[in-house]
């Protein structure tokens, strides 16, 4: 089943398993820079999976209201925990309650999305567990290494406002400038010291050019050297790269990973 959803400032598409299959499993999908409503692969399959899966636009984002930007995105993941922690709501368009039980809830990224969904996890305990697709984890050393280049996120903004500006509206400029250079809410090396205890699964490609790999596994380094008690996974996949492919490859072991 299907139902178009809100919460705040969020809006977004459920998908609820049949009652016989449900897990008591609820995701919350993060997705990257730029997005489409939803992500097939992350949606209908899930949902035959057992799992409750909310995929919900971005605050200031296609129907969602708002402005969109990185503190907003967080905002906008914590509305989307809240509503499926609820259990119920109003079907916009049928105007019908729906209903769903869980037991726990999972946020799910990739790229931005994965940045999104390990600083939400920081900073928030309605999930008791992330996992992190080709993770954008240091905005700020993006692009550092001379010798592996990869995606110019200084070009992201005036991209968005030119070519998105319906999709991604009220830009602060001076907020992303600051998500840049690592000053704000969405920079997950701020949040080691919370994160050190959470349970994650980090999983990145190693022959993804739009965020090198080396990012994740120094991310999963700083975890260890912070506790050697973390409850964190590193998963680095060869032959693979940015994206979608990744999460098809690694399909049985990330699903089997949030149900245990």
């Amino acid at each position: 089943m299907q139902a178009f959803v809100r919460n705040g400032n969020i809006l977004g598409d459920l998908f609820l398993p049949e009652r016989d299959r449900a897990n008591g499993v609820g995701i919350v999908w993060c997705p990257g820079l730029p997005n489409t409503p939803t992500a097939e692969d992350m949606s209908i399959p899930l949902s035959n999976a057992g799992f409750t899966v909310l995929q919900a636009r971005y605050p200031g984002s296609w129907q969602s209201y708002g402005k969109f930007g990185p503190s907003s995105s967080i905002e906008g993941a914590i509305q989307s925990l809240e509503l499926l922690s609820k259990g119920s709501t109003i079907d916009l368009s049928t105007e019908e309650i729906v209903e769903w039980s869980l037991n726990r809830l999972v946020l799910v990224g990739n790229s931005y999305g994965g940045a999104v969904a390990a600083c939400t996890l920081a900073v928030s305990d309605l999930a008791d567990s992330a996992v992190l697709f080709c993770p954008l984890l240091e905005p700020a050393q993006q692009n550092a290494e001379l010798t592996e280049p990869e995606s110019d996120l200084t070009t992201l903004l005036s991209y968005l406002k030119r070519c998105q500006e319906n999709v991604f509206r009220d830009i602060d400029e001076n907020e992303w400038n600051e998500f840049l250079v690592g000053n704000s809410l969405l920079n997950p090396p701020s949040h080691i010291t919370k994160l050190v205890n959470r349970k994650l699964l980090l999983i990145h490609g190693k022959e993804d050019d739009t965020i090198r790999s080396y990012h994740t596994e120094r991310f999963y380094n700083s975890l260890i050297a912070e506790s050697n008690d973390v409850n964190a996974q590193l998963l680095v996949v060869d032959g693979v790269g940015h994206g979608k492919q990744l999460r098809a490859k690694t399909w049985d072991f990330w699903v089997n990973w949030i149900l245990s």
